[in-house]
């Protein structure tokens, strides 16, 4: 089964709903396979939105839990139902910090948060802009969740997951194929419970925008009136929602989806389904020891949260009440994690001990492959420990040769001077390319060798010949020649642009302009220029200068 990959730990999912009272679920995720489900009433207090009885909570999830022969140590993902659920968007430059605190102000007028400190789990989604972040968040009362978790850990379970009904629907519909996922489809989800129609607009799996309406409609009012408030209630959003699909889900007993389908005018495809008494058939495929009338009750609230984890690397909104924001329980209880690869490691007891055995199956396996070629290696080094005891023995031959070598000897004006002599062209040179360069004309590639060649490009004539002029009047007696000038072609643009030392600016404005480039030399004219300033062992030039290249 698919909870027992890697030895992790069983992880059951746990739902709260005011229709269903109290559900729990264990899901083999591979295979879409239900394998326990158990279902008890649950008194839930629509008005505070919160579990009327907690001690009674803490009783039927013992009595399930014991039913279905869920063992001790197992994980606990929760689901409750959904007080806030809303998309919007807040400026890219906020942190998480100001996030939160923005947030909490805007919660401070909910009815709910008035008086009871709130628990965020806030999740930016990927269709954020540069200017926005898309933000879609849900919230409910921290103090209530603590006492739930403790009540929860009092059992011997661990939580380590608290969704909301709004989130534990898209993944469950995500889960089974029911909805389009694609990341170029748009589409509508409308959830209808007995207190608020939520409007859902989707692209591909990712929220895009929320809508909520507060209704009043149940099994005491008559079908016309229901539906007919339903209606009233959805068709203004609807109207400014396009989308390919709209899908109506009712989880209300007051509420057939088909039957609101077939009211409801929408400029798209409708699909309706029911999570509620009006279910023809099961979700899920299920266990054989599973009634077929349980099986049809399954929610979608409890499959999310059966899944939950698992399903973590398909969502692109992992939201988890149970979080920081919970303090000391939170602390208490969430087991050590790394993430490595995307994926959330939680370091139990029991994943440490496998995690120890695998990394001293790996270290094993990693000496024993250095020690196989480990005689090759030591032959190897042996060579250079050879070349190198070669290499010093022939320095100290040449020291002990030139022992009586003294600096007296040395005279550094006539070194100077020889220099000079011998390099008094190159200087020449040198001195031009530095001192007499006209505007609009530069150089690209200078040879100073037993050959001169200085090539550049101008963008005008008389800057070239300008420049050429400078060059004979330092040296009249060279042969020294304007072999080539023309407009630039397109092959040198590309040699340019494929240059990495010639940086952007100049490859845009020279191909965006008419210039010319040139050629002096005193090299024969069929020979071609020299490429690079060096060898391709990176020597310098013949007459002991290193050849020089610029670019602009």
């Amino acid at each position: 089964m698919a909870f027992n990959r890697f030895n992790k730990n069983l992880v059951v999912g746990v739902s709260v709903s005011p229709e269903l009272g109290l559900e729990v679920a264990q899901i083999d995720f591979a295979t879409k396979t239900v394998l326990k489900y158990g279902n008890k009433q649950l008194g839930y207090d629509n008005l505070r939105k919160e579990v009327a009885d907690l001690d009674l909570f803490k009783e039927t999830l013992a009595d399930l839990l014991m039913e279905l022969a869920i063992p001790k140590g197992s994980e606990i993902v929760l689901n409750i139902p959904s007080i806030l659920f809303k998309v919007a968007d807040y400026p890219a430059s906020i942190d998480e910090t100001q996030l939160e605190m923005t947030l909490e102000e805007e919660l401070v007028n909910h009815p709910i948060f008035q008086n009871n400190e709130a628990s965020i789990s806030a999740v930016r989604l990927p269709i954020s802009t540069i200017q926005n972040n898309k933000i879609a968040y849900t919230a409910a009362q921290k103090v209530m969740l603590i006492e739930i978790c403790m009540q929860i850990k009092s059992l011997g379970y661990t939580v380590v997951g608290i969704d909301t009904s709004v989130n534990s629907i898209l993944n469950a519909l995500i889960y089974n194929d029911r909805v389009d996922i694609a990341a170029d489809s748009n589409w509508v989800l409308l959830i209808v419970d007995n207190n608020t129609c939520r409007i859902l607009s989707m692209l591909g799996k990712c929220y895009a925008d929320s809508f909520e309406e507060k209704i009043a409609i149940g099994e005491v009012l008559g079908d016309a009136e229901n539906y007919g408030t339903v209606i009233s209630a959805v068709t203004p959003i609807l109207k400014n929602v396009p989308s390919k699909r709209l899908y109506v889900l009712s989880k209300t007993n007051a509420i057939n989806a088909e039957v609101l389908a077939s009211k409801l005018t929408y400029n798209g495809q409708i699909i309706h389904h029911n999570d509620n008494i009006f279910a023809e058939a099961p979700y899920l495929e299920t266990a054989p020891d599973i009634t077929d009338q349980a099986a049809k009750m399954i929610s979608l609230d409890v499959i999310g949260a059966a899944i939950n984890k698992d399903f973590g690397e398909y969502s692109l909104a992992p939201m988890n009440l149970f979080n920081a924001s919970l303090g000391s329980v939170w602390a208490d209880e969430q087991p050590l994690q790394i993430v490595l690869g995307g994926h959330t490691i939680y370091l139990t007891l029991q994943s440490m001990i496998v995690a120890s055995a695998v990394f001293a199956v790996i270290a094993i396996i990693a000496i024993m492959a250095m020690l196989v070629p480990l005689k090759t290696i030591v032959n190897i080094n042996n060579d250079e420990i050879s070349k190198m005891d070669a290499q010093i023995a022939a320095i100290n031959a040449y020291l002990e040769k030139n022992k009586n070598v003294s600096a007296e000897n040395f005279n550094e004006g006539t070194e100077i001077k020889l220099g000079l002599q011998h390099n008094k062209n190159i200087y020449t040179y040198y001195t031009v390319v530095g001192t007499e360069i006209p505007k609009k004309l530069w150089l690209t590639h200078l040879n100073f060798g037993e050959k001169i060649t200085i090539e550049g490009q101008a963008d005008n004539l008389e800057s070239v010949y300008s420049f050429f002029r400078n060059i004979k009047d330092y040296n009249p007696a060279s042969e020294i020649k304007l072999q080539k000038l023309g407009l630039a072609t397109k092959s040198k643009l590309t040699e340019l642009a494929e240059d990495e030392s010639f940086d952007t600016d100049s490859i845009i404005t020279s191909m965006n302009a008419d210039f010319y480039e040139f050629r002096i030399s005193d090299a024969p004219e069929e020979a071609p220029s020299p490429k690079a300033s060096k060898d391709g062992n990176g020597n310098a030039g013949a007459d002991g200068l290193p050849n020089v290249e610029l670019s602009e």
